[in-house]
């Protein structure tokens, strides 16, 4: 089987997207369940004495179907960067990458790279980096510059 070549020479500022990406993959079930809530909410929602008006003076949603919609769509779009982050760390990469992005990235934990290094028993920063590089370069080819 052929690897695939990924860009592992990454900006500071790529590093960084590709990082909050990787925390995300720990955060976004939570976030997903309290946006539908929020939709639900905001589909049931209805504020007391109000008269709706043909008119609209601001940007922000006036009609529950209107907020329900636009919260609907925003959970749709976490749920296909979940989707892909499930993708990666399912089937993309290899067993050290898999667990340099758990040790590191879990929220839940605040490790630095020297203790996840000890943690996975890898004596070289070298190999470290190589490894934690490459997993970089994979979730920035899968989601590119912006976050």
């Amino acid at each position: 089987m052929q690897e695939r070549l990924f860009e592992t020479k990454l900006t500071k500022e790529q590093r960084k997207a590709a990082g909050k990406h990787l925390k995300e993959y720990f955060t976004l079930p939570s976030r997903i369940e309290s946006k539908r809530a929020m939709a639900e909410m905001a589909a049931t929602k209805m504020t007391p004495g109000y008269n709706p008006s043909e008119v609209q003076t601001h940007q922000a949603p006036s009609s529950k179907v209107e907020r329900y919609a636009l919260t609907m769509s925003e959970v749709e779009m976490l749920l296909k960067r979940y989707t892909i982050l499930c993708r990666i760390h399912e089937s993309l990469i290899d067993d050290q990458q898999r667990l340099l992005w758990e040790l590191l990235y879990d929220p839940k934990y605040f490790r630095s790279d020297d203790a996840v290094m000890h943690e996975m028993r890898i004596s070289s920063t070298r190999t470290y980096y190589g490894i934690k590089n490459k997993l970089l370069g994979i979730v920035h080819d899968h989601f590119g510059d912006g976050y």
